[in-house]
């Protein structure tokens, strides 16, 4: 079977969560990685060659590696993931979505391309997941939930059924957020808060239940 060669965009410790979970797929090869042109890093990541900048790309792109993931996390907005996944598509470049072995994607849910899900995440029946999304280990999207695209959901997230996650929100680590709840466009859920009523697009909410950032003492 022919396997795909596979760029990897970033090089920090998400990439190699990336790494893990194309290695666990037969029909991807890493090809290596790019990184930001301000990083000077050079050698290789879990055996895997750094290629140079991002610069690299459309050399990379003539040479036939045209397909690309990113292995960039985020710990609050997504806008550094969200340019750079844009800037490979406005090259030629095609996104590839992975999802790990280990983790429990019902028949009905839908992940779309440029999207990781990694090991021991659940996403429940007929959610739908956006372009660019991270479902981060062992965090749960149930049945019916809509996340936008360039989102996070980091490890150990629950977002209970019916919820709508809009485009470059990041829900931080053992975060839950209750059924029905509508998060806004880049809104920011802290770590281990408890969202219990809808949050504003841009805005910052923490704390158990979670108040926005500036109402907190």
């Amino acid at each position: 079977m022919a396997r795909t060669d596979v760029v990897i965009l970033g090089a920090g410790g998400h990439a190699k969560s990336v790494i893990e979970a194309l290695q666990a797929h037969q029909n991807y090869r890493i090809h290596g990685f790019t990184v930001a042109a301000s990083d000077s890093e050079t050698g290789s990541i879990l055996g895997y060659p750094i290629l140079g900048d991002d610069d690299r790309l459309p050399g990379l792109l003539a040479e036939g590696i045209s397909h690309f993931i990113l292995g960039v996390g985020s710990t609050g907005l997504g806008f550094p993931r969200k340019r750079l996944y844009g800037c490979a598509c406005q090259l030629g470049m095609t996104p590839v979505s992975v999802v790990h072995p280990r983790a429990v994607v019902s028949r009905y849910a839908s992940v779309s391309s440029g999207s990781v899900v990694l090991a021991g995440a659940i996403l429940g029946a007929e959610c739908t997941i956006g372009q660019n999304v991270i479902v981060n280990h062992g965090a749960i999207v149930e049945h019916d939930c809509v996340i936008g695209d360039h989102v996070h959901i980091a490890s150990g997230a629950c977002v209970a059924g019916s919820v709508k996650i809009g485009a470059g929100a990041h829900i931080g680590a053992g975060a839950t957020v209750i059924q029905g709840v509508t998060i806004g466009d880049r809104a920011v859920v802290a770590a281990g808060a408890v969202v219990v009523r809808d949050v504003v697009a841009g805005s910052t909410v923490l704390g158990v239940p979670a108040v926005p950032r500036h109402d907190k003492s």
